[in-house]
């Protein structure tokens, strides 16, 4: 897989998971063997896609010291050129197949949820970051409904702030079913860490904090 790839070692330095290192028809998760501990990198991604090529593909599209984010700005362009270089082959008409057409799209379910995982690993001061802003967010918006108005504006400023970070930490991808699983996840882990959500699992007899 690898020699289809347009960079060289050198160039994919200072990358989280460098792709060009992975061996030629080596489990991507067995070479990074931290990666594997994570459920989500170990779902099937479903028929006609192969797990190994996407994961590299998450490398190359969505790591921020990628070569290939830095040589395509566009971010479709980028997609299409990572997914050749992946080597996910396509039909008569230069499309790729069904599969791939979708989770590049964003229509595949478990591969955002990969995509997803990766930026969070990746990026973790930047998701902190964004986790406080969306947090402030959700307490202003409290606050509004409750008669507040004078916070009107504030609660614009963070949202675009909010926004502006999202779609910084998905590399400039803003396909909207990236995004709304990235909120998803944030939702989920907000909620894990309320003090009456604790509360509640420790009465149960659970481990308070789940272990991914």
């Amino acid at each position: 897989m690898k020699q289809h790839l347009q960079f060289t070692d050198r160039e994919f330095q200072g990358m989280m998971y460098s792709p060009i290192r992975v061996p030629e028809n080596t489990n991507v998760l067995h070479f990074y063997k931290e990666l594997n501990k994570f459920k989500e990198f170990r779902l099937d991604p479903g028929e006609g896609i192969d797990n190994n090529k996407v994961m590299l593909y998450i490398f190359c599209m969505y790591d921020k010291a990628s070569p290939y984010r830095k040589k395509y700005s566009d971010v479709l362009k980028r997609k299409i050129e990572v997914a050749h270089d992946c080597g996910f082959s396509t039909v008569e008409g230069g499309n790729f197949e069904s599969p791939v057409e979708d989770f590049l799209k964003g229509k595949n379910k478990i591969v955002n949820r990969k995509i997803v995982t990766y930026v969070r690993l990746h990026r973790n001061y930047k998701y902190s970051y964004l986790v406080t802003i969306d947090e402030s967010y959700y307490s202003l918006m409290l606050d509004i409904l409750g008669g507040e108005t004078k916070k009107i504006a504030s609660a614009k400023e963070v949202q675009g702030e909010l926004e502006e970070t999202l779609l910084e930490i998905l590399g400039q991808d803003n396909n909207p079913y990236v995004r709304d699983e990235l909120l998803r996840y944030m939702e989920e882990e907000r909620i894990e860490l309320r003090p009456e959500d604790i509360a509640k699992k420790l009465q149960e007899g659970k481990s308070p904090i789940s272990v991914k």
